[in-house]
């Protein structure tokens, strides 16, 4: 069976996490019973349990032995550990899980200075010029995605992943993908995704090295996986406008290569893995929500309707408002991990050495305490564009360590629904937005059907 990478590790990890132990009875939090009913709770639902842990401890709570965690929610503690104090809470143990698939890339690696050269390197395949050069090609995937236009109910949800997998083709790995490959990719992303999530909220992993069914089926996704990218990093050429193409042909500042070609695949199996179904599932909610609120939708129908300029929120507000609110009310990444270093403070509170720091993007961004009506869908609320800076607001983390793609997937998001909405009606089939459901990013729990009219 071949193993995932650092597959061994994830052995030692598992032991690590029996042994260790952090003095956190200092810190308010459930013990006893209601510990056990907590985390329940996590394993039930972790986003009611999240906000049941808010509303009944305030901006910090502990669960000591085996979680070894604090849980944060207040902009000012966040703020402590993403930027003021971010070389002391690195990624935590949940990495280990992650490297199994994508090795030591730019969302695993905690090595601070190899980190620095990855991402300069990786921040030029991502700053503006680059992104702009794919939009002719994101636009291209989209205008033609629905082929022959027509009304029709359907899953918008699955189709937003089928349209920005295609596009993650395209401009990540390169358009010589044939679609039988294209078709393994996605199912080993998808599988591998689903395995490691499971994985990180388990207190005790089996180790990859213990043959069940599941670890199995991962080792052949896996192998699939690879055996693509390796393929594909076998005929690139320095001509090829492919993000993995670049990143095996970039150099440094000394000239020199900036990636080897394990680093450059794991590299792009970070940014695929980061980028599955996130764009999808934010796309999925801002559909359904201009569904329900249709004035808003026609807003920015008209918005977009009268003019033709850079995709941007000054340019486009009605549309970029929408999306941030969607962001807000539907974060892709729902929450947020790191790990001290060594002991810290937060306010009144001492963190010891490895104590793990979660924080709930999903409740932060939903508290009445941040927010007004903090359930309404109100775009207009980001008029006010200082909210984009403020530490209530995290879809994209803060920080070094924040999402280095950010603006690709603004600008992916932004010119699919300009597509779309300029050619379709949206209405909702059901009466309300379904129920939403942490796994890998913050999806619908079963989909979300919509009616696609004409216009």
């Amino acid at each position: 069976m071949l193993k995932p990478q650092f597959a061994n590790d994830n052995r030692k990890s598992s032991f690590k996490k029996i042994l260790s132990f952090v003095k956190l009875d200092h810190i308010p939090g459930p013990r006893g019973f209601r510990y056990i009913q907590s985390v329940r709770e996590f394993q039930k639902n972790i986003l009611n349990a999240f906000t049941q842990t808010y509303l009944d401890y305030g901006h910090i709570a502990s669960f000591p032995w085996p979680m070894n965690s604090i849980i944060i929610y207040s902009p000012e503690y966040i703020k402590k550990v993403l930027v003021d104090d971010n070389r002391n809470y690195i990624k935590g143990e949940q990495i280990e899980e992650i490297k199994a698939v994508v090795g030591n890339g730019l969302a695993t690696n905690n090595d601070h200075q190899s980190w620095l050269k990855a991402r300069a390197a990786i921040s030029k395949q991502f700053n503006k010029n680059a992104v702009n050069s794919f939009t002719e090609e994101i636009s291209s995937i989209a205008d033609n995605f629905f082929g022959e236009a027509k009304n029709s109910d359907l899953d918008i949800c699955e189709q937003m992943k089928l349209l920005t997998f295609k596009i993650a083709c395209q401009v990540f790995l390169g358009g010589d993908l044939s679609h039988k490959d294209a078709m393994k990719v996605n199912d080993a992303v998808e599988f591998t995704s689903i395995v490691t999530y499971e994985r990180i909220f388990k207190f005790f992993p089996l180790p990859y090295w213990v043959p069940t069914p599941t670890h199995l089926e991962f080792s052949q996704h896996y192998k699939n996986l690879i055996h693509v990218v390796n393929k594909l990093i076998s005929r690139s050429s320095a001509k090829d406008s492919s993000i993995l193409s670049k990143l095996l042909f970039a150099k440094d500042d000394n000239g020199q290569k900036a990636f080897t070609e394990k680093e450059a695949r794991d590299e792009i199996l970070t940014i695929m893995l980061a980028s599955h179904e996130t764009s999808a599932h934010t796309l999925t909610w801002f559909f359904g929500l201009i569904a329900k609120h249709q004035d808003i939708q026609e807003r920015i129908y008209q918005e977009v309707l009268n003019q033709d300029q850079e995709l941007n929120d000054q340019n486009y507000p009605e549309l970029f408002n929408a999306l941030y609110e969607t962001m807000r009310l539907y974060p892709a990444f729902p929450v947020l991990s790191r790990k001290a270093k060594k002991k810290s403070v937060l306010g009144d509170y001492h963190i010891p050495k490895n104590t793990n720091v979660v924080i709930p993007i999903y409740v932060l961004q939903r508290a009445q305490e941040f927010w007004e009506r903090p359930l309404e869908f109100e775009p207009q609320r980001f008029q006010d564009r200082e909210l984009l800076k403020s530490y209530k607001y995290l879809p994209y983390s803060r920080g070094p360590r924040r999402c280095v793609g950010e603006l690709f997937a603004m600008t992916e998001m932004a010119i699919i629904i300009k597509s779309l909405i300029l050619k379709f009606h949206f209405n909702l089939l059901d009466k309300d937005l379904p129920q939403d459901e942490a796994f890998v990013s913050l999806k619908p729990k079963d989909g979300l059907p919509v009616k696609l009219l004409l216009r």
